[in-house]
């Protein structure tokens, strides 16, 4: 990116900074509070301002770079240009190498061999370095010629959270929300033609909440980013894949408010609970439980029916989710989009930047992530728990759970 780049990223930074002063100041002329328009702005201002800020920094530090190399190419570049003059300058004064010639051609050639006849005894020839031998330097891996090949490392698996794509998702744009509780519309009936129609049972509960941040920070040395290209990449994606787990792990645990109990062994507490989804009005759409109870649910209908399980097969309808937040034992039935609500505030955001303590100092440079969101249990009728009491799920996957 040029520095032009980088001077517009700066003027849209003052001007957000000059447009956020401006409102302050008419308030405090006014002698008044924000309006919560004017809040929702400066808000949106603050969040602009913080993206053009890493932006910024990371732009300027890639500029930086630039000019500290193409100072080390130019240095290097008027080395080399001086150590040509100086090797023409040594072939101009020294003398032309004497030819080496091997011991045979130099004894051929000698006088005492010219003069041999062919028959009784020839003169000594000798030759001070008959025995010479000559030695080279080994080379080694550590060789400035041959450096050694540096390799980033597996970028890692991608987060897999089916459970956030089953429950509903509510964009949001502030840091808190107020909702309302539905509860279901009782007390239809018939009624003759020109009766009185009886009125509807339905009430709502208000509740509000406050989005939580999930963050995260990572150091990394500015030489690690030069020497190692894709590390900022792997850092960022491993970053984000932690967020999405711990988001999943957040929304599962409102599933702990569900009242609706079903007792069962196996899959009949899952038929059962569907069962009573559906008395209730709701269609479930999956059934979420732990990884070790959803291998051994599987192995036990392998065991009793002919033609095993399926990778997509479902239970009477309800595709069955593996959520290692749910404690094993446990299953929860329903329709999820409808039991359990995401208010998310944005997405993911990664940001790099060295203003932290004495990390500029230390050639440091730090990548933080973090998102703000908030799970909620809106509506317990549509979801059902399952105490499963006579499962035994695989040794390894159970120990496994376990460890987690």
């Amino acid at each position: 990116m040029s520095t032009a780049y980088l001077r517009t990223l700066i003027d849209k930074r003052a001007t957000i900074t000059d447009a956020a002063v401006a409102v302050l100041d008419k308030c405090a002329t006014a002698g008044t509070d924000p309006t919560p328009e004017q809040r929702s702005q400066l808000a949106k201002w603050d969040g602009d301002a913080k993206a053009l800020d890493a932006e910024i920094a990371e732009i300027e530090a890639v500029v930086n770079g630039a000019r500290r190399f193409a100072d080390v190419a130019n240095r290097a570049a008027a080395a080399d240009e001086a150590a040509e003059r100086r090797d023409a300058a040594r072939r101009d004064t020294r003398e032309e190498p004497t030819e080496v010639r091997s011991v045979g051609a130099r004894f051929i050639e000698s006088a005492e061999f010219k003069a041999y006849n062919g028959h009784g005894s020839s003169g000594r020839v000798e030759f001070a370095d008959f025995l010479g031998i000559e030695t080279r330097g080994a080379i080694t891996t550590a060789d400035a010629n041959n450096p050694p090949y540096k390799w980033d490392g597996p970028a890692g698996p991608s987060a897999v959270t089916p459970f956030l794509g089953l429950i509903g998702r509510e964009p949001v744009n502030s840091g808190s929300v107020d909702y309302l509780v539905w509860s279901e519309a009782t007390g239809a009936a018939v009624v003759p033609e020109g009766g009185l129609k009886p009125e509807a049972d339905l009430t709502t509960t208000p509740a509000s909440a406050t989005l939580d941040t999930i963050a995260y920070w990572k150091p990394i040395t500015r030489q690690a980013l030069e020497d190692y290209p894709r590390i900022r990449a792997i850092v960022e994606g491993k970053l984000r894949r932690g967020l999405a787990l711990k988001l999943e792990e957040l929304a599962a645990a409102t599933l702990t408010g569900v009242t609706n109990t079903v007792v069962q062994e196996d899959l009949a507490g899952i038929r059962e609970a569907i069962g009573e989804i559906q008395g209730a009005g709701y269609a479930a759409n999956a059934v979420a439980l732990n990884p070790s109870d959803f291998a051994a649910l599987d192995i036990g209908i392998l065991g009793s029916t002919t033609n095993g399980p399926s990778a997509y097969g479902t239970y009477w309808g309800a595709r069955p989710v593996a959520v290692p937040g749910i404690p094993a034992g446990t299953a929860y039935v329903g329709d999820f989009s409808e039991g359990v609500t995401w208010f998310d505030r944005n997405t993911a955001g990664v940001y790099m930047t060295d203003s932290h303590a004495d990390f500029f100092i230390r050639n440091q440079m730090l990548i933080l992530a973090e998102q703000r969101a908030h799970f909620a249990l809106t509506d317990a009728a549509a979801l059902a728990k399952v105490t499963i009491n006579a499962l035994t799920p695989p040794v390894a996957l159970s120990a496994r759970s376990a460890s987690k």
